[in-house]
């Protein structure tokens, strides 16, 4: 595995938790969802395909919540393009 990808993956992570993370206005179930995705990046331990996929599906889930706000969907909606970009360039 390259060490951009791993680079871009924890760049992601730090824009999720930066811009979500530490956002009063997101629900706590949304922001435990957040949390999650976050951690199934960073798990070393799965391949990094499982891992991107994961996070993808974690957080499409969280992107229909009726509870999230407009801003914190947009933010998510760029993540999620982002993960597809990486995912890709995997294959």
């Amino acid at each position: 595995m390259s060490k951009n990808v791993e680079t871009k993956i924890k760049k992601i992570v730090s824009e999720m938790e930066g811009r979500l993370g530490n956002d009063p206005g997101i629900p706590r179930n949304i922001k435990r969802s957040i949390q999650d995705a976050s951690a199934y990046l960073l798990d070393a331990s799965k391949d990094t395909d499982l891992r991107v996929s994961g996070a993808i599906s974690i957080l499409a889930d969280v992107s229909n919540d009726v509870n999230m706000p407009m801003d914190s969907w947009s933010t998510i909606m760029q993540i999620l393009s982002e993960l597809e970009i990486v995912l890709k360039s995997l294959n």
